[in-house]
């Protein structure tokens, strides 16, 4: 299956949501002066929700050992003792976080399935393969896309950065867009003021409110308050800029 990776839309397009997948995830879409990113869901999220990436499995993140493998080759298989389900990690990413390559990252085609056992074979999506070859001195970690199964932006447990607002209600286990860029419409903590900067709510779930210069909630910027103040609990207009 072949997917576009960037489309000029349409206004309305973003607003589509499938129980199928039709683009890759992260596919970018530009509406004019707004764009937007596609993911899945991992929960039901109304329209205006800030949206994060899901919880990671923690185990399979970093220290992975691997097998040797020489320079060019497309696969790499993983020497430790693993249950991994087939593809989980399709269209994430392999790195190598620590020892000999530190630092590189690789594009996943899809994995092999294993059950507490060794040999789960990862499989790159880049045809020039391995920059280098790699001996079992190496450790890897392996991360999912993430744009798949997102969930509404938690402020009490955040997994994962901003991604972006949903444009429509989406459902559990769905396909959609979130706008990264441009206008949208957002659920506000307090009453930010006309033009400030926006962070992710600490306190309302999928909320954005002020930037707090003291020191205390200094969280990274996803946007800028629209040309007239937010109200508490409401949907406001706002600049969104993730990326």
């Amino acid at each position: 299956m072949s997917f576009p990776q960037t489309i000029m839309g349409k206004f309305g397009w973003e607003k589509v949501t499938t129980t199928a997948q039709k683009h890759k995830l992260g596919t970018r879409m530009q509406i004019f002066d707004r764009e937007f990113v596609y993911a899945s869901t991992g929960e039901d999220i109304i329209a205006g929700n800030l949206v994060m990436g899901k919880a990671g499995t923690a185990a399979h993140q970093v220290d992975l050992a691997v097998s040797a493998a020489s320079a060019g080759a497309t696969t790499v298989t993983l020497s430790g003792s693993l249950s991994v389900a087939k593809d989980l990690y399709k269209d994430g990413w392999l790195i190598f976080n620590d020892l000999l390559e530190e630092g590189h990252m690789y594009r996943v085609k899809g994995n092999t399935l294993v059950s507490s056992a060794t040999g789960c074979v990862v499989t790159l999506d880049e045809e020039d393969g391995l920059v280098v070859a790699i001996t079992a001195s190496q450790q890897v970690g392996l991360y999912e896309n993430p744009y798949k199964g997102t969930e509404k932006h938690d402020a009490n447990d955040v997994d994962q950065p901003p991604l972006g607002w949903t444009c429509v209600d989406i459902a559990s286990g769905s396909y959609g867009w979130l706008c990264v860029q441009g206008v949208t419409t957002a659920l506000c903590d307090g009453t930010p003021a006309a033009g400030v900067p926006l962070i992710a709510s600490n306190g309302v779930d999928g909320a954005v409110e002020v930037y707090d210069e003291d020191g205390t909630v200094n969280l990274s910027p996803v946007g800028y308050m629209g040309p007239i103040a937010g109200v508490a609990g409401e949907y406001c207009l706002i600049k969104a800029n993730i990326e």
